[in-house]
């Protein structure tokens, strides 16, 4: 009864600690560098370098942080706003094959005097006989997403700020996450920041 109710104790102390996890979400990391100050109420200009699905939406973000944020959003104005996000595919391996029977051979010329067969019955990762083993994806390296920003002075060419923020996200609520990443940046904007961490805030179940 004792071992029982430590083994639950466990259970539970484990599957409390995977949830504070998961609810704290992941990490992002945020850095940018200040050429000259940004006026506070500036008049700015948004604009992305494509117009794919995911940035119209972040375009559209960015736009209403930056007005909540004291700024103006015009498409006359002189300060430019430009973002660019971009991903990077993590890798992944693959198992499949279940492994029944080895061979080993040693001894003598080309190891042939002594050889030997075996067979295995049951293994949990590779399969065997009794069993398929474990199969399906296992990612390695998680994909990677960064979103880049810069603020241009249109007047005279000279560039007043750039930042990017980055952050290893999960395909299955991707750009979800991405809108998080918004506010940092704009949170930052005419600011030299250099590897400020932020939580992607992800609801809790």
């Amino acid at each position: 009864m004792k071992m029982f109710l430590n083994g639950l104790l466990t259970l539970v102390l484990a599957l409390s600690a995977s949830n504070a996890t998961w609810a704290q979400g992941p990490e992002g990391l945020m850095n940018g560098i200040s050429f000259k100050p940004l006026p506070a109420g500036s008049t700015i200009h948004v604009r992305s370098l494509d117009n794919s699905d995911y940035n119209l939406v972040l375009q559209g973000d960015f736009e209403t942080t930056l007005r909540a944020s004291g700024y103006t959003v015009s498409q006359d104005a002189n300060i430019i706003f430009t973002f660019e996000s971009r991903d990077e595919i993590g890798s992944w391996s693959t198992i499949g094959r279940r492994h029944i029977l080895f061979l080993e051979s040693y001894g003598g010329q080309g190891g042939g005097e002594k050889a030997k067969a075996k067979f295995n019955i049951y293994n949990s990762e590779t399969g065997g006989l009794f069993n398929r083993g474990r199969s399906g994806t296992t990612i390695t390296t998680p994909s990677r997403f960064r979103l880049d920003a810069t603020i241009d002075d249109r007047a005279n060419g000279k560039r007043l700020w750039q930042g990017w923020s980055e952050a290893n996200l999960d395909a299955s609520n991707i750009l979800t996450l991405i809108r998080r990443m918004v506010p940092v940046i704009v949170d930052g904007l005419g600011q030299t920041i250099r590897g400020r961490t932020f939580s992607l805030n992800l609801p809790t179940r």
